[in-house]
């Protein structure tokens, strides 16, 4: 093949949106089935896909935040507190409708929060969201003391622990439901076409007679919400709500979202990249663990990885307005 025709097809691949997930992510499934055989035993796979479901619950709606041109650095720890507002409100002796109820409730406002002050008050979303953290951190260690929340009904823990023919994790059937919800959105309605408006231009989106202000507050709510969720069903999954479990997943997400091919830039996203993007993390996770590496070196692979999709995504900005 001529060097002009391979770069043409090189072009052509990384252009789309989903490859800069997608590729890595063969190219891995082949060096780890040279490395190790074991990986892909059905136990490990559905402990990949399981792992990622968490992962895909909240990335889905940080995709139509990020398509909306927001970002919110807080929804770690809305997962964190989601779990505790669940469980300490089983152990008060609500319902388990109405404690997962009230963690979407806190989900809610703190979404609400973060969109009205950053749309309404033009705060910076990065420092705004960031502060939020901190926040919701700090009441998480006043209320619990930083103690897992332990001792949760058996009920409450088979909506994270139960499996469908005993094989599928029930959390990869939620990640599922939500990403289908998600692409259709996205895809297929007038909610999604508004959401991608608003994050491609704002001014062009508002004289089109969008409601630019509602769109970018519906995202943030979404987020936090779904963030919430997650934390039910974190708690449920482990049978104990740890304070910190959503604590340095924001990254993560972001990482995944952007390397499955959602522009930070805005106006740009794709929930199946998004899919894939969230199983190509959970997968390193999973490789990194299984051949022994450090904990602090899996860090540095994650930021590197980071570092790179921001390329990625600048890569594929260029290329749509070359």
């Amino acid at each position: 093949m001529p060097n002009n025709s391979k770069k043409n097809v090189f072009k052509i691949v990384l252009s789309q949106k989903e490859a800069g997930a997608a590729v890595p992510l063969i190219i891995l499934m082949v060096i780890v089935s040279f490395v190790n055989k074991n990986f892909f035993g059905l136990n490990n796979l559905m402990d990949v896909l399981r792992t990622a479901s968490f992962w895909i619950m909240i990335a889905v709606p940080v995709t139509f935040l990020l398509c909306a041109g927001g970002i919110d650095l807080s929804l770690g720890a809305a997962t964190s507190i989601g779990g505790v507002v669940c469980g300490k409100a089983l152990k008060a002796g609500c319902s388990i409708p109405v404690a997962i109820l009230l963690a979407l409730a806190v989900g809610l406002l703190i979404g609400l929060m973060n969109g009205v002050c950053i749309v309404k008050f033009k705060l910076p979303g990065f420092i705004l969201t960031l502060g939020t953290q901190y926040c919701i951190n700090g009441i998480i260690n006043v209320w619990t003391s930083g103690l897992s929340i332990s001792n949760l009904a058996k009920e409450y823990t088979r909506i994270g622990q139960f499996r469908i023919g005993k094989v599928v994790p029930i959390p990869i059937v939620y990640a599922v439901i939500i990403a289908l919800i998600g692409h259709i959105i996205l895809t297929r309605s007038k909610l999604g076409r508004k959401i991608l408006a608003v994050g491609g231009n704002e001014e062009t989106a508002r004289l089109a007679g969008i409601n630019v202000d509602k769109m970018k507050i519906l995202t943030y709510v979404f987020v936090s919400m779904m963030a919430c969720f997650a934390g039910v069903i974190y708690g449920a999954r482990f049978a104990t709500v740890q304070p910190a479990i959503g604590t340095g997943s924001e990254m993560n997400i972001i990482a995944a979202v952007i390397v499955g091919g959602t522009s930070m830039m805005g106006g740009v996203g794709t929930i199946v990249g998004t899919v894939i993007g969230s199983v190509l993390m959970a997968m390193i996770t999973n490789v990194l663990i299984m051949l022994g590496v450090s904990a602090y070196w899996q860090a540095f692979v994650f930021g590197f990885i980071l570092i790179i999709s921001l390329f990625i995504d600048r890569y594929r900005q260029r290329s749509l307005n070359a």
